[in-house]
């Protein structure tokens, strides 16, 4: 490693830390003023809650906004062009030195960056988002209790639930219908209540009726009574609610499971493919904005550094507009959902190099 190649990577990794603080305090005071102030002050909710809030969701900051992608394009365009504008890429390149080994050091920050935002949310990330979530259900959301009806399909012994309400966070369902259609039997029930029982990890049922039909009976059939008895659902609520948690509080492993057991109860999971394959396209933008970067650097020697900021913008409205667009296509099948999570990053990826490849030196 050259003396040059040291005093960019220093110059940049230090923009690159600062940038990034900078941009994630910034993200943190625009959500706590636009969104999150009225339920602070209508739930009284302590200042060491929303530290602890801010602090676990910070990862999912750096990640699912690609604040850190992004602190990337802002850092390089400021130090490339800022040596651009100071003549030291023309001195550089007069000594015999090429563009592309002038920013080689530039590009494996961006690797190694790249890297670290995945190995982050796959060790740390998933466990700080969830937290975050716990924290926002108990203090910011208090009323918000989901009651809107669920069906669980193709559960263990070949039941079928339908409950017409039921609050996700207690666990507890109200007006109950399950199903079992056997060679043997054909089994109904109907309660007012199911709940979740973490003493016994049973779905609990009350006041209801379970009717057994027998086919092979002539159809004679059993009524007993449900006051309090086990359900036989033998699912979990992580198992039934895996997939209704967002992508970014579970790490790959975890999705990959989760998606292939949904479609085993036959569940539709292609907009789960589409996220389980953007864990991958998203950490990767890191890396593609540096041949962003880079061009625009190195024509900033006319333009001057407000037009880095101005093109930082603009590139990552593009990208967040054809990003979300292609994502939306994966989950309604109207895409493939490799294509679908790749689809903004390649087409960036393929503008950048190409871009790179064009720049005059």
């Amino acid at each position: 490693m050259t003396i040059l190649d040291r005093y960019l990577g220093a110059r940049l990794l230090a923009t690159l830390f600062k940038v990034m603080v900078s941009l994630v305090l910034l993200f943190i005071l625009i959500d706590l003023l636009t969104h999150r102030r009225g339920e602070i002050a209508r739930h009284d909710i302590p200042w060491a809650v929303v530290l602890r809030y801010y602090a676990a969701y910070t990862p999912t900051i750096l990640y699912e906004h690609q604040v850190a992608a992004f602190s990337m394009l802002v850092a390089a365009l400021l130090v490339l062009g800022g040596a651009a504008q100071n003549n030291e890429v023309t001195a550089a390149l007069a000594g015999g030195i090429g563009l592309r080994r002038l920013v080689l050091v530039p590009i494996l920050i961006s690797v190694a960056l790249a890297v670290g935002v995945f190995i982050m949310q796959e060790s740390f990330g998933a466990a700080a988002r969830r937290q975050a979530d716990n924290i926002e259900a108990r203090y910011f959301s208090r009323d918000g209790a989901i009651r809107a009806g669920i069906s669980w399909p193709d559960l263990a012994g070949d039941w079928t639930c339908h409950i017409m309400k039921f609050n996700r966070t207690a666990l507890t369902g109200e007006n109950v219908s399950m199903h079992s259609i056997r060679d043997d039997a054909v089994e109904l029930i109907q309660a007012r209540r199911i709940f979740w029982d973490p003493a016994s990890a049973k779905w609990m049922l009350e006041d209801g009726r379970w009717f057994t039909f027998f086919p092979n009976k002539n159809w004679d059939y059993v009524v007993p009574r449900i006051t309090r008895r086990p359900a036989p659902i033998v699912e979990t609520p992580e198992e039934l609610f895996a997939l209704e948690q967002p992508p970014e509080t579970r790490t790959v492993g975890q999705l990959r499971e989760d998606i292939q057991r949904a479609a085993s109860h036959g569940m539709p999971v292609q907009g789960h493919w589409t996220d389980f394959y953007a864990k991958f396209s998203q950490p990767a933008l890191a890396f593609v904005m540096i041949f962003l970067a880079i061009p625009f650097a190195m024509r900033l020697r006319r333009g001057g550094l407000a037009i880095g900021f101005g093109v930082s913008i603009a590139i990552a409205l593009a990208y967040l507009l054809l990003f979300r667009m292609g994502m939306a296509l994966g989950h309604v099948e109207r895409m493939p959902a490799p294509l679908a999570a790749w689809l903004a990053t390649a087409v960036f990826l393929v503008a950048g190099i190409e871009m790179f490849r064009r720049t005059p030196t």
